[in-house]
């Protein structure tokens, strides 16, 4: 196992901007060591953002999953990527979603409007559903 950490500091002040570290089973030579950061850097970047997205768009992702019995935080973990998985492929795929989707402002407020319309009426099926949220003004946009 190789070691590298990264510290940037503000020209002016010298004050820390940044600062992380990083283990590799990669040799680190002067020749790859940006290349390795860069990688390290961007790896973090995309688990933040995907981590952000599952905490605070809807998804209600929190660090006391664990409070349930023997693996409740595991299973209410993949119960979320699962559902972004499905969202994302949804978004891309299906026109539909895309419209009911597209009647809110956000992915918090179209969940809430979809826990609406599920608890006020009764649909025979998803594409019944995703119909009545953009034709028959089901959801009123709340954020």
């Amino acid at each position: 196992m190789n070691y590298r950490e990264l510290e940037i500091r503000e020209e002016q002040s010298r004050k820390e901007s940044y600062r992380s570290s990083w283990i590799t089973d990669k040799q680190i030579t002067d020749m790859n060591v940006w290349l390795l950061v860069s990688c390290g850097r961007s790896r973090w970047k995309i688990a933040n953002e995907h981590n952000h997205v599952l905490k605070n768009r809807g998804y209600n992702l929190e660090h006391n999953f664990g409070h349930g019995k023997e693996h409740a935080s595991q299973i209410f973990l993949l119960l979320n990527l699962l559902a972004f998985q499905f969202h994302t492929i949804l978004e891309y795929c299906d026109e539909e979603y895309r419209k009911a989707r597209s009647t809110c402002s956000t992915r918090v407020g179209f969940f809430e409007a979809m826990r609406y319309c599920l608890r006020f009426a009764y649909h025979d099926s998803w594409s019944a559903f995703l119909l009545f949220i953009f034709t028959d003004g089901g959801l009123v946009d709340s954020g």
